[in-house]
Order: structure tokens, then sequence, then C-alpha cells
């Protein structure tokens, strides 16, 4: 508060603020400004204002209404990029269709394999007509069906090239109004040109052995290979031979193991398909760039949600979970990857429910039991059973909440910037006033946060998540001071495009998520005390003070936490020389 008494305010200018913000979110910030002005930010000043104790009941229609209105303001401003749906599936044939079975996305893969066009109806596709009919019957039920299990469907495709599997899933809109969509991924193989350059560099593959190993990764043998090719089958098997020697492989299925696993270094992200609006390779970008900007791997969960993760560092380090806080900080930038390689360090960033293109979950979800379940899930298909947690921010409570039920997993906890459960209001004083804002209003005024979140997103997508940054960022010098590293605010920037970038919105998930953290989970620090933490916070972290860390350390007494001077928010971003060895050397300690 900027003294001890509130002003006073009149409830009927909060309701006209209301409606100003959904026709211009970016009234947000003057609403802030009023409301951490007159002391609502506090339990106790709110207790003396009758008017603004009854918003919930008095004012609930008028805040409904402005929901409705910012919501059509943001569809205004945005359609769906549909093509953003298909960026986990660009080394096989896949594409989205409407309910009038007309294909609205598609990638290469599909284009290059069913000479598909965007706009085309599907019964232009060169199919059979029993296996176009099975297609349509198998779209006309996913378009029916209430919820969105996927559908597999064996199809015959024409000339030699032999049946495919297609796979179809709905896709849930955002928005209830939404139309619907379905996917179409298939199990056709796209080849890209870039893989056929690894395999003759690496290798010393010729152009005929590239061909062939194309087809062997299609499911072909070599009695086809050579009717294809119009070559007799033993000088097929003699390239095969030869693939085997030159790529140190027993059996053709080695092969294609090798094959599928070079992918992702061979496919360097394209403008057009890519996850988001992040630079493409530059001549002669070398393999850590392709690092920092290689595509999020996606896990099917057991509900049918997608959950998307980022996989850094070397395949065979020591793994570390990694937690993303509500910016979405999960890629890292060349410098910070190098380090990681040097020390040896795997990190894996499970991308939460609703955040970039992982499914939001059921605003009624319970939202640490289904975080815990998500990451669980995560490691159970990586096959990793210890490790340690680095939390970054509010996300310590995700943290907490996984060690307690899964102690033997979690080697201990490390926490950046962390904010455990203080009690009282006295810690939301000393922040930056958009925290302030959005961390008490969830404790307080739980009522206007869903509003809020929403115009926020809406706010950032219209100015642009870099002035956002700025806006939210102004208090902390160190975490304005890392916009001026041009390689780094790049990253930052793709980061915090998978909240408010091109076909995402994180309003949903990060309301659920602060509910959370600003409720009482002081329980939960304690129930995992024989798990080590230890904590490394920035003195210019707009989410907190130095006396509120002060209160950290007198809570907590059992928990290390170290001070950098002149780190806020993104510490890890400013100092992860310091930060990537320590995190290291827990991974190897696990």
């Amino acid at each position: 508060m900027t003294d001890g008494t509130p002003k006073e305010i009149n409830p009927q200018k909060i309701v006209d603020q209301l409606y100003d913000i959904a026709l211009d979110p970016q009234s947000l910030e003057t609403f802030i400004d009023a409301w951490n002005e007159a002391g609502l930010d506090a339990q106790s000043a709110r207790q003396t204002i009758d008017e603004i104790n009854q918003f919930d009941i008095a004012h609930q229609a008028h805040l409904d209404r402005a929901d409705t209105f910012l919501a059509r303001g943001a569809a205004t401003d945005e359609a769906p990029d549909l093509a953003h749906s298909l960026t986990p599936f660009n080394t096989l044939a896949a594409f989205i269709v409407d309910a009038d079975l007309k294909v609205v996305a598609s990638n290469a893969g599909a284009q290059q394999a069913f000479a598909i066009e965007d706009g085309a109806r599907l019964n232009a596709l060169h199919f059979q007509r029993e296996a176009l009919d099975a297609v349509n019957d198998a779209l006309r039920a996913a378009f029916r069906s209430a919820d969105t299990p996927d559908h597999l469907l064996k199809v015959a495709l024409p000339a030699a090239r032999g049946p495919a599997l297609f796979q179809f899933r709905k896709l849930q809109g955002t928005d209830a109004n939404a139309r619907a969509h379905v996917l179409v991924v298939t199990t056709r193989y796209h080849w890209q040109a870039a893989l056929g350059q690894t395999l003759e560099e690496v290798f010393g593959l010729t152009a005929a052995e590239q061909g062939v190993v194309r087809a062997l990764v299609e499911g072909l043998d070599a009695k086809t290979i050579s009717a294809e090719r119009g070559t007799s089958e033993g000088t097929v098997r003699g390239q095969i031979k030869s693939i085997l020697a030159k790529m140190n492989a027993r059996t053709q299925s080695e092969v294609i193991r090798l094959v599928m696993s070079l992918r992702d270094f061979s496919n360097s992200p394209d403008p057009q398909s890519g996850d988001f609006e992040t630079p493409p390779l530059t001549q002669g970008s070398d393999w850590l760039q392709a690092e920092v900007w290689k595509p999020f791997k996606t896990l099917t969960l057991p509900d049918g949600r997608r959950l998307d993760y980022h996989d850094m560092g070397p395949i065979t380090g020591a793994p570390v979970l990694y937690s993303h806080m509500g910016y979405c900080m999960a890629r890292w930038h060349e410098p910070m990857l190098r380090l990681a390689y040097r020390t040896g360090l795997r990190v894996i960033c499970p991308i939460r429910a609703g955040y970039g293109h992982s499914d939001n979950l059921d605003p009624k979800a319970d939202i640490l039991g289904a975080t815990r379940a998500d990451t669980k899930a995560l490691l159970d298909h990586l096959g990793i059973a210890r490790l340690p947690y680095v939390t970054q921010g509010n996300d310590l409570l995700f943290a907490a909440d996984f060690a307690k039920h899964f102690p033997d997993t979690i080697s201990e906890i490390i926490g950046l910037c962390a904010r455990p459960c203080l009690p009282g209001d006295r810690h939301y004083s000393g922040m930056g006033k958009w925290h302030r804002f959005f961390l008490s209003t969830a404790k307080h005024a739980p009522h206007l946060l869903k509003f809020t979140a929403k115009a926020a997103v809406t706010m950032a997508k219209r100015i642009g998540v870099k002035e956002m940054f700025r806006q939210m960022h102004q208090s902390s010098a160190a975490d304005m001071s890392v916009l001026q590293d041009e390689a780094l605010s790049t990253v930052l920037i793709a980061n915090a495009e998978l909240i408010a970038g091109k076909g995402t919105n994180v309003s949903q998930a990060y309301t659920m998520e602060i509910l959370a953290t600003e409720a009482d989970w002081s329980n939960l620090i304690p129930a995992v005390r024989e798990t080590p933490m230890w904590f490394i916070n920035g003195a210019q972290d707009p989410s907190m003070d130095v006396p509120t860390i002060a209160e950290y350390r007198e809570a907590y007494p059992w928990i290390d936490i170290e001070v950098i001077a002149d780190a806020g928010q993104l510490l890890i971003y400013q100092h992860y020389e310091t930060v990537i060895p320590k995190i290291a050397a827990a991974a190897k300690r696990a």
C-alpha cells in the first residue's frame, strides 16, 4: 500500500472501470493502480468497506457482462491458428478437417503423401472408394462424439505403399461456441531433405542408399523396394548390407530406430509451421542453436489430454525436473545449454496444462492433483525414477506437493526465487504493482481474478509480450536488463508466447494456479522436511522484497536461502553461470 490509510473508492467507479477494461484491456493498468492505492490488496482494508465486501453479490452481473464483452473482443482480435496443432507431427503426414469434411490445415507430410491442399474437400483425395468412405465415416463419428477419444483406422492406400494407420482426434476449442475440428494423424512418414543431408554427412550414405533407408522407414521390404526402383532384389539387399556397415547397425530395425532418433536434430524449425513466432535457423547455424529452437515433445496422457514437454541438454545427462513458472520460461539460450552439456545436465520441463499447446484441465479440476499426476506420467514415460525438482517462483507449491506424494522420486527441492506460503498480507506490499494486484486478488477478491487474468492476456496479445514484460517488471532493474541481450531477449519472448502468443491463452490455467498458491498450504513444506530444500532468491524480484525473504527464513529455518543482490525473478537467466553448476551437482547427487 502507498500509505497506512486506504483511499475512499466508489464501487460504481469499479463497475465503470470493468467495462473500460472489456472495451480496452490496456485500461487494466489504470484499474490496478486505483485498486492498490485504495488498499484493497489487504484484507483489513477490505473489511472496512462494506460495499466492496459485497462485490460478489451486488456487482457480479456487471462482472459477467464485462467478461462477455472482453471475450468477444479477444475473439475478434485473434482467430485460432489450427496449424499449431500440427506441430508435434511434422515428421508424419497430418491434417485437420472441419465438420464439412474440408481440409483447413495440413503439414508438408500430408501435402507430399496425399497431394492434399488446404481448402480442399476430403473427397478429392486419391483413395479407393472403400478407403475414402471409411475415413469419412470415422470423421463423422469423431464429430458426433461428446468426448474426445482417439480413434484408429487402418486405411489401404494406392500404389505399392501398403496400408497406413489413421488416428482421428477431436480438437477441443477454447470457446464453447467455437467450430469443431478433427485432427488426422497418419503413420505415413514425412522424409525431410535435412535428414538425407545428415545421413550423407554423418554416415556417408549415397543418394541411392538414402532412398533405400527412406523406404525401410516407410515399412517396405527389399522385394517391394526393388519393384519400385526397377532394380533386382539382390541389388537392394547389397545396398542394405552397405547401409548396415556404414551405420554400424546389426539389423534393419536398428537402422530405422536410429533414423527416427535423428529427426529432431535434422529438423530445423519451419517459420510456417513452427510452434511459435521464433526465428528460423540462419545460414551456418550450429547444433547448439538447433537445440535452443527444437520443437517440444508431446505425451498423450491416460485421460487423452496432450502434454507437451521440453527435454534440454544431453540425453545421457543427470536429469532434473524443471518448472517453468507462470511466464512459461521453458527454453534456455545458447550459453545456458552449452553449460548444461559441459556439466552433464539433462533438463526435463513439463509444459503444464493450459500453457502453450498442452490441453487445459476442466476449470473445476483439482489443479494440484492433476499437475502431480501429469508430472508422474511424464517421468514414468521417460523411465526416470529419482531426480531433483528445480522450481521457480510460485511453482514451489507443485514441487512440495509432488515430493509429499512421491518422496522416493524427489531427491531434493531447489527453489529459484521460490515463494513459500506466508500468513497475512504484509508480503504483498513489497511487490511490484502487477504481482501485488494479481496475487493479493487471488487471496482476497477471487471473483475478480478470472476476468482480470483474461484482460492481462488480451492486453499482452495487443501490445506484444515484450512490452507486457516491461510493464510487469519495470520495478526490477535486474529483470529489465535481460531485454538488452538480444539473443536472450529473443528466447524470453518466445517463452512468453506460450502464454499469450498466437493460438495460446493461459488465463484459465493461471487463474487456477494462483488461487492455489495464495491459499493456505503452509502445512506442505513441513510435511516434506525430510527432503533437502534450498533456495536462491533475488533481491530485485518483483514478487517479493528483502524483508519478505527474512520472513521466509523465520518461518522455515531449516531451508538454506541464498540471496543474490543484483538478481530479479528471472534469476536463472541472469546468473546461469552460478546456478546451473549447482543444479548439475544436485542432479548427480541423485
